[in-house]
């Protein structure tokens, strides 16, 4: 398993790397891979040829670099969320969208951008969606709780109610923004999900908020596996069950709060990857959740070449992932129905 594993994680990298070249090279300005090769080594200080010209270190440094990196820190941060709760939770249903979390982390940001306070303070966007993001989580998982037991059933469909009050609310606050046409148009293109202009403040936001994730992962994930095999079983295994889930749970918010507050709405891929992995190198989130990230970090970065350079429509990154993901969401709806039960 291990092997297989270490197979998969340098087949996900070298995919990656090609869509980033493939990113890199291809727009408006065709640029040949060697150049954009010599472009980054230059910026690196290993540059042996001449000095680039400032025209196409534009391009790729500041135009399509960040864009990419985007993709895949955010591809990144869904899947390490959705693995985590699908662990949390034992549930393989469990993601971001599906409990709530990435409708709060919206709505928190579509607040913050309709206020006007992105403008003054960059940071709020971030700050605003991450709050969002825990609110949401902690309104959830006080609903599904109930003397001290956490029921799976109840969180899930918890999510579905709040996945609906936070889209009307998001509505509403759509609706007060229509008074100004530029907040409405930014307000409602973010919440399609977006890479176009992304900056390296962008990146910034987005690799310091996976930081703080993955190093909260890591240090709870032996606590995460023990986690899969039920509260009882973690209790007698020494486990302090509240303190490991909570932590975890606020790294999976951390991680999609920062995700969605870069690139806007993008469904499904928390959900699609950690399931896809976990039936290659297995249910250990030790090799799990790196090589779910991965596959997370891939799909959109292919999923940006292909909103980018392939269709001819404006069609936004966030439709394109939940075309995708949501006929896999209903799949899996189908695959465990039997495990659920009816009244």
């Amino acid at each position: 398993m291990k092997q297989k594993t270490l197979y998969v994680t340098a087949g996900l990298v070298g995919l990656i790397l090609v869509g980033a070249m493939i990113s890199l090279t291809h727009g408006a300005f065709q640029i040949p891979a060697g150049r954009v090769l010599e472009i980054l080594l230059y910026k690196c200080g290993l540059g042996a040829g001449g000095k680039p010209g400032p025209v196409e270190v534009a391009i790729v440094i500041d135009g399509r670099l960040p864009r990419v990196l985007t993709a895949i820190l955010v591809g990144f941060a869904l899947a390490l969320a959705g693995t985590v709760m699908q662990g949390i939770f034992r549930n393989p249903m469990a993601g971001p969208g599906v409990v709530g979390i990435s409708s709060g982390a919206a709505l928190g940001a579509v607040v913050a951008i309709y206020l006007g306070l992105v403008t003054v303070f960059p940071a709020a966007l971030p700050l605003f969606a991450i709050i969002g993001a825990l609110l949401t989580l902690v309104t959830v998982f006080t609903i599904a709780t109930s003397g001290g037991r956490t029921s799976v059933a109840t969180l899930l469909l918890a999510g579905i109610a709040l996945n609906l009050i936070l889209g009307a609310v998001t509505s509403f606050v759509i609706t007060l923004s229509t008074r100004e046409f530029d907040v409405a148009r930014v307000i409602v293109t973010w919440l399609m999900g977006d890479l176009n202009n992304r900056t390296w403040m962008h990146v910034g936001i987005a690799a310091a908020t996976l930081a703080v994730a993955v190093l909260l992962v890591a240090a709870y994930i032996r606590e995460l596996n023990i986690l899969m095999l039920g509260e009882e079983s973690a209790a007698s295994l020494g486990v302090e069950i509240g303190r490991s889930r909570n932590l975890l749970l606020l790294a999976a918010a951390l991680a999609t709060g920062g995700a969605i507050a870069v690139s806007g709405s993008i469904g499904f891929v928390g959900l699609v990857a950690p399931h896809m992995v976990r039936a290659v190198v297995g249910p250990d989130n030790r090799r799990l959740f790196p090589v779910a990230g991965l596959l997370g970090a891939l799909f959109l970065v292919y999923a940006d070449i292909f909103v980018r350079l392939v269709i001819t429509v404006d069609l936004k990154i966030g439709i394109l992932t939940s075309l995708l993901g949501g006929p896999f969401f209903i799949y899996q709806i189908i695959r465990y129905r039997k495990r659920f039960e009816y009244m």
